[in-house]
């Protein structure tokens, strides 16, 4: 059985859309655990949903963040898969059918798919006429890569229920929290592996509330301080790891700069970043800033990086 973990704060429609999704699931095999982190518990939308879900609603009186959230639906969870559906996200009516016989046919831990990056509120893949697909989130796994870069969408992992061992959400971190996570079960010998197919939408829409609009905010963002964390936690003597996290910190500079001056920043900035530097890491190329000019082309005043020069010191 899969236990479906779903964090929610306060947005009972994002959670009945939620709720929605997972009454669709071809595989019908699994139980929900919605937890209410702080804020009005939303028992209403959950009772809707008790004639067709096997569902539990667990409430945390005060706000606890996300990483709490899940760690808390985990311990409650009987399933021996986990999946986690963040409440302003969707599962398409496959993905823990993919995901349950990906992790069966190749004898792995965790499962991910591809994310559906949508601007707007979906609950389908849309016609191309459509134009809501921005990108799809999701490659092959690459365990270098990982210490480069999340490019793992939460919503997207299906994974053999690791609560016996000493894996958890970080919930020290407000961002990257997933992406540690998934460092934290790479190291203890959880095999990876994509399904290949696009099975869960990732609603970025502007305007909307949520963690990650309200982060690029401010600057420096939480993500640079995010990141510069987990690199000083998962230290990495691979010079091209290197290289390509100078790549990323220098994306991470301008983007700050940017956001201090109030310049305009490209939407879905990060996942275009990951998008046009995984290819180059996976055949080996050196880090260029040419890609990095290509999605921010203003470098900030005095912290620009010669990214060639560092990689050819970092192989020297």
């Amino acid at each position: 059985m899969i236990s479906v973990v779903i964090p929610t704060a306060d947005r009972p429609g994002h959670l009945d859309r939620a709720l929605r999704s997972l009454d669709r699931q071809s595989l019908r095999d699994f139980e929900v655990i919605v937890v209410a982190d702080g804020g009005t518990p939303p028992a209403q939308v959950v009772d809707a949903w008790r004639g067709r879900l096997a569902i539990t609603l667990l409430e945390v009186p005060r706000r606890r963040g996300v990483s709490h959230a899940r760690n808390l639906g985990a311990a409650t969870a009987s399933g021996d898969l986990l999946a986690f559906l963040d409440d302003d996200d969707v599962f398409l009516p496959d993905h823990l059918a993919v995901a349950a016989a990906t992790l069966a046919d190749l004898r792995v831990d965790v499962a991910y798919g591809a994310a559906l990056v949508s601007d707007h509120w979906i609950d389908a893949i849309p016609r191309p006429a459509d134009g809501a697909a921005v990108l799809c989130k999701g490659h092959l796994f690459d365990p270098g890569f990982l210490l480069v870069a999340n490019f793992i969408h939460t919503g997207a992992v299906t994974v053999r229920n690791y609560t016996p061992t000493s894996a958890r959400f970080d919930e020290t971190l407000e961002h990257c929290e997933d992406w540690a996570m998934w460092l934290t079960l790479h190291t203890q010998g959880y095999r990876f592996a994509y399904t290949g197919a696009c099975t869960s939408v990732y609603h970025q829409v502007p305007g909307a509330a949520g963690t990650v609009a309200a982060a690029y905010r401010r600057s420096p963002t939480p993500f640079t301080l995010a990141h510069r964390r987990i690199y000083a936690t998962w230290p990495a003597d691979d010079p091209q790891v290197a290289s390509y996290r100078r790549w990323i910190a220098e994306f991470d500079d301008r983007l700050d700069v940017a956001i201090e001056h109030d310049r305009p920043v490209p939407q879905h900035a990060f996942e275009h970043a990951i998008r046009t530097i995984y290819p180059a890491f996976i055949a080996a190329e050196p880090a260029d800033s040419a890609l990095l000019d290509a999605i921010l082309p203003s470098p900030p005043s005095g912290r620009a990086l010669d990214l060639q020069a560092a990689h050819q010191g970092g192989q020297g």
